[in-house]
C-alpha cells in the first residue's frame, strides 16, 4: 500500500495568474488528499490564499505562500510571450522547499488522477523526471518530478542561473534560434540526466490544431486516461476558442467552488461539463449560414448547442458566443469531434452549403438522429426531417420532455476485413470514400499508427488494434470480402483462413500476399476494384477479370525446344518497357523496333518458333523477395498491357536462360542447365553477343559443343546495326546452332532467321546465371571480367586476354559507324 505522508507540489505564478492557479489547485485536490502545495510568487496578495488553504487543510494538506527574494528571478531574463517570467521561479526550489522529492507543475494544466503513481516513481539517480516535448527533441519542463535532495547536493540552482545568464546572451546574439526560456535552460543543464515519464503524466494538448492540420505522427496516440493535461503553446483555454482537447473541462474546474471539491470527497459531487442542460445538440459546419439556428438557440435555453468547424470561425458564428447555451469549437480536432458526437443527443443538419459527409455518416452510425429541414438536408441516413421551424421546436421540446426521438440509421450492406501489420493500406482513403455502403473493418496485432487512427474519422471504418484471436475469427467469418491491400508482409496466415472460410479476396498486384485465389487489380486503377465491389453489392456477382497470358514452366519449355528443334524468342521486362514507349539501359527506344516486337509477341508459338513470356503471371511467390517485389510492381503497372499485346493461347517461359538467381528453390537449376547444354551438345555453335558478354569464357557452359564461332556486336543499342548483324550471321549460319544474346535486337534476328529454317535461340543472361550457379551465389554478384546481368552499364570490367575466345571471333561488328 502507498503511505499517506504529505506530498510536496510546487506551483509558480503571479497576481495576474490567480484564476489559472486556482483552477490547477482545484483539479489537484479534486483527485488527491494529503498534498502540500507551495506557490512560488513575488506579488500574490495573502488574502487570496485563505479559501484554497482552508480546503487543502481539510483534505489533510496545505497551501503555502512562498515569497521569492526580489533578487532571485532577474527582470532581465526573458522568455516567449505566452510564458510568464515566473517560470524561472522553479530554479529556487532547493532554497525554499525542504522535502526530498518535489513535483513541480505549471499553472496552465489540469490534474485528472491521483498523483501517487508519479510520486512513487524510482528516479534511479536522475535529478529530474519529465515527459518528452511535442518536438520529440527535448523534454517539456511544465511537469517535473525533482530529486530535491540531489539538487541541493549538486547546487543545481547555481548551475541553472549561470546557464540562464550565458544562454540569454547567446539568444540575444542569435546563436540560439529557438530559445524557449527556462525549458531551453533545463534541457541544456539536464541533458542526458533526465528520466523519461509516461506521456500521460504530461499530456500536451496545446498543439492539437497544428498537429491535426500538419499530420504530426503519434500526437493523438496513447493519450487515453491521462494523469495531467497541459495546455502548452499560446492556445490556452482562457485565451482562444480553438477546440483543443479538454478545453471545456478546464472551464468546468475553473467554475467549480472550493466547497464542491470538499463535497466530492464526501461523495456528494461529481464534476460535469455543462450540467445545467437537458439536451446537447451538435453541428459541424464549413459555412456561417444556418436556417433558424439563432431562433432555436433562443427558444430552447435548456438545450446546449455545440457548433464546430475545422477552420477558424467568421463573425456571424463568433457572435453566437454571447448566448449562455452555445459552445463554439473553431479548428476542431478529431478527438474533440469524437467527444461531441458521443455527448450530443442529435445532429443539427441545418447549415446551408456543403457538409462533412464522414461526420454525418459517423453520426448515423451511432443510431442517434440527424435533424434537418428539406433545404438543408445533406444525408439520407437517420434523418428526422421537418418542414417548418415550428415543427423543429416541437420535436426538440418533445425530446426534452419524453426522451424519445425515433428512427434508426441505415446499416452497411457489405462488410470488408483487412488484417495488417503496417499502417500503409493501398488506396484505402479512396475506397472508404467511394464505398459508403461498405463497413471497412481493419485489424492489427499491435497498436495502430496515425495513418490508421486517422481513418476513424470515417463512419464506415472500424479499427481493431491489438486484436485477439476470438475477434479475428469473428471478423473473418462475418466479412463479405477480404481486402488484401496492406503493404509489407502478411499479418500471419490470415489469407489461408479467409480462403478456408470461402470468403472472396480482392486486392492489388503490388499488395498480394500468397496465392489464395485473390481477384487482383492494378493499384494505378483503383476504380476497377471499386466497380467490382459495387457489382458485388448490386448484383451479388464476383468480378470476371480477363485472364493474363498462360506460360509453360521452364522444364516444359526446354522439353518443347529439345523435341521440336525450335527457335526461341524471349520477352522480358525490358522488351515490355520498349513496346510501351520507353528506352531501357541497353537499348534506346526505336519505334520500328517496338512495332516489330509487338507483332512478334502477339504470334502463336509453333514447333518452328517458341515465343516466351515471363512465368510470373500465376505465381509470384516462387521468387526471392526482391524478384517477388519486382514482378508484383511490374504487373501492377502492365497487367492490361499484357492482355492487349499477348493474345496467344500459351507461351514458353522467358526464364529458360534465367533459372537460378531469382528463384527461392534453386535446386532445379542444375538439371535445367543440363537440359540447356544438351541443346548444343556435339553441335557447331555460332554465338552472337555484345562485346562485353564473353559468354562461356571462364566456365564450361559450352564445353560440350563441337565448335564455337562468335560474332561480336555493340553491347548497347545493337538495333542500329540489325541489318549488318543479320547479314553476317547468314554468312556463317549454315550447319550451326545460333545463340543470340543481344537484348531486344535478338528477337528480331531470331524471328527472321527462323523463317528461313535456321534454329536460333534468344538466350541472353545465361552466362551470368551459370556463373552464379557455379559459385552458389544467393544474390547477384558482379563478375569482374565480363558483362553481368542487371549491371547494364558495363562499368569497371577488367577484360582478360583469352586466346581461345579471340580465335573464336569471326566478325567484330561492335564498332560499326552510326548511320
Amino acid at each position: 500500500m502507498h503511505d499517506t505522508k504529505s506530498r510536496a507540489i510546487v506551483l509558480a505564478g503571479n497576481q495576474n495568474f490567480i484564476a489559472q492557479l486556482s483552477t490547477t489547485i482545484k483539479s489537484i485536490f479534486y483527485h488527491n488528499k494529503n498534498v502540500k502545495i507551495y506557490v512560488l510568487n513575488r506579488d500574490i496578495l495573502p488574502d487570496w490564499f485563505r479559501k484554497p488553504r482552508k480546503m487543502a487543510q481539510l483534505l489533510g494538506g496545505d497551501l503555502i505562500d512562498v515569497k521569492l527574494n526580489p533578487d532571485d528571478v532577474k527582470d532581465t531574463w526573458w522568455t516567449q510571450e505566452h510564458i510568464s517570467l515566473d517560470a524561472y521561479s522553479r530554479y529556487f526550489i532547493p532554497k525554499y522547499i525542504s522535502e526530498e522529492k518535489v513535483l513541480y507543475l505549471d499553472a496552465d494544466l489540469l490534474v485528472l488522477k491521483n498523483l501517487e503513481d508519479i510520486f512513487e516513481i524510482d528516479m534511479k539517480g536522475h535529478p529530474i523526471a519529465a515527459v518528452m516535448d511535442t518536438d520529440n527533441q527535448s523534454f517539456n519542463s511544465g511537469v517535473l518530478l525533482i530529486d530535491n535532495g540531489l539538487w541541493k547536493r549538486e547546487n543545481m540552482t547555481e548551475q541553472l542561473v549561470n546557464e540562464t545568464n550565458g544562454s540569454l546572451q547567446q539568444a540575444l546574439e542569435g546563436n540560439i534560434p529557438k530559445f524557449n526560456g527556462d525549458q531551453t535552460i533545463f534541457n541544456k543543464v539536464f541533458r542526458d540526466r533526465w528520466l523519461a515519464l509516461d506521456k500521460r503524466m504530461n499530456l500536451q494538448v496545446g498543439h492539437d490544431v497544428t498537429a491535426f492540420m500538419s499530420h504530426w505522427p503519434n500526437h493523438f496516440i496513447d493519450s487515453e486516461d491521462p494523469y495531467i493535461v497541459h495546455f502548452v503553446s499560446h492556445r490556452k483555454p482562457w485565451t482562444t476558442l480553438s477546440a483543443n482537447r479538454f478545453r471545456q473541462l478546464w472551464w468546468a474546474f475553473h467554475d467549480m467552488d472550493y466547497s464542491q471539491v470538499l463535497s466530492h470527497h464526501m461523495g456528494d459531487f461529481q464534476i460535469e461539463m455543462d450540467p445545467d442542460y437537458e439536451l446537447h445538440l451538435f453541428n459541424l459546419t464549413n459555412s456561417q449560414s444556418f436556417k433558424n439556428l439563432e431562433e432555436l438557440i433562443q427558444g430552447h435555453p435548456k438545450a446546449l448547442f455545440h457548433i464546430a468547424a475545422y477552420t477558424e470561425m467568421g463573425e456571424e458564428l463568433m457572435r453566437l458566443a454571447k448566448y449562455e447555451n452555445v459552445r463554439l469549437y473553431p479548428e476542431v480536432v478529431p478527438p474533440v469531434l469524437e467527444e461531441l458526437i458521443n455527448r450530443s443527443a442529435a445532429y443539427l443538419d441545418i447549415n446551408y452549403g456543403t457538409a462533412d459527409q464522414a461526420t454525418l455518416a459517423a453520426y448515423a452510425k451511432t443510431g442517434k438522429p440527424i435533424l434537418s429541414f428539406p433545404e438543408t438536408r445533406h444525408s439520407e441516413q437517420a434523418q428526422l426531417e421537418v418542414n417548418t421551424i415550428e415543427q423543429m421546436h416541437s420535436l426538440i421540446k418533445e425530446r426534452i420532455k419524453t426522451g424519445n426521438w425515433g428512427e434508426v440509421h441505415e446499416l452497411p450492406r457489405l462488410h470488408s476485413f483487412t488484417m495488417t501489420q503496417t499502417q500503409d493500406l493501398e488506396s484505402i482513403e479512396e475506397l472508404v470514400c467511394a464505398l459508403p455502403f461498405v463497413q471497412f473493418h481493419i485489424g492489427a496485432w499491435t497498436a495502430m499508427g496515425p495513418k490508421l487512427v486517422e481513418l476513424k474519422q470515417h463512419p464506415n471504418v472500424s479499427l481493431y488494434p491489438a486484436i485477439n484471436q476470438e475477434q479475428l475469427t469473428q471478423l473473418i467469418h462475418s466479412a463479405d470480402i477480404y481486402l488484401d491491400i496492406n503493404r509489407g508482409d502478411e499479418a500471419g496466415d490470415i489469407l489461408s483462413q479467409v480462403e478456408l472460410a470461402g470468403i472472396p479476396s480482392f486486392g492489388f498486384y503490388k499488395t498480394q500476399h500468397g496465392n489464395h485465389g485473390q481477384f487482383l487489380f492494378s493499384s494505378e486503377r483503383p476504380q476497377e476494384l471499386i466497380t467490382a465491389i459495387e457489382q458485388l453489392d448490386g448484383e451479388g456477382s464476383l468480378p470476371k477479370i480477363l485472364p493474363l497470358p498462360t506460360v509453360k514452366s521452364i522444364d516444359e519449355s526446354l522439353d518443347f525446344i529439345s523435341e521440336n528443334h525450335s527457335s526461341v524468342i524471349r520477352f522480358g521486362d525490358g522488351e515490355i518497357n520498349l513496346m510501351a514507349g520507353h528506352s531501357i539501359a541497353y537499348q534506346d527506344y526505336h519505334p520500328e523496333l517496338a512495332r516489330t516486337l509487338r507483332e512478334l509477341v502477339g504470334m502463336n508459338s509453333s514447333e518452328k518458333l517458341l515465343v516466351c513470356l515471363p512465368d510470373a503471371f500465376e505465381d509470384r511467390f516462387k521468387f526471392t523477395w526482391w524478384a517477388e517485389d519486382f514482378w508484383k510492381k511490374h504487373l501492377d503497372h502492365y497487367d492490361d498491357f499484357y492482355r492487349q499485346i499477348a493474345p496467344a493461347p500459351w507461351y514458353g517461359s522467358t526464364f529458360i536462360s534465367r533459372p537460378y538467381i531469382d528463384f527461392l528453390d534453386k535446386t532445379k537449376a542444375e538439371s535445367q542447365f543440363e537440359k540447356l547444354k544438351r541443346l548444343w551438345e556435339n553441335k557447331n555453335l555460332l554465338i552472337v553477343e555484345g562485346a562485353t558478354s564473353r559468354s562461356g569464357v571462364g566456365n564450361d557452359l559450352f564445353d560440350q559443343a563441337l565448335s564455337i564461332k562468335r560474332i561480336v556486336c555493340s553491347s548497347h543499342c545493337a538495333y542500329k546495326d540489325v541489318d549488318a548483324i543479320e547479314s553476317t550471321i547468314r554468312k556463317y549460319a549454315d550447319n550451326h546452332l545460333i545463340l543470340i544474346m543481344l537484348g531486344p535486337t535478338a528477337k528480331v534476328l531470331v524471328a527472321n532467321l527462323a523463317k528461313d529454317g535456321y534454329q536460333a535461340l534468344d538466350i541472353g543472361h545465361i552466362d551470368s546465371e551459370y556463373e552464379w550457379l557455379k559459385m552458389g551465389a544467393t544474390t547477384k554478384v558482379k563478375l569482374k571480367h565480363k558483362h553481368t546481368a542487371e549491371y547494364n552499364f558495363d562499368q569497371d570490367i577488367e577484360f582478360i586476354e583469352d586466346e581461345t575466345y579471340t580465335k573464336q571471333i569471326v566478325a567484330d561488328l561492335s564498332r560499326l559507324p552510326v548511320e
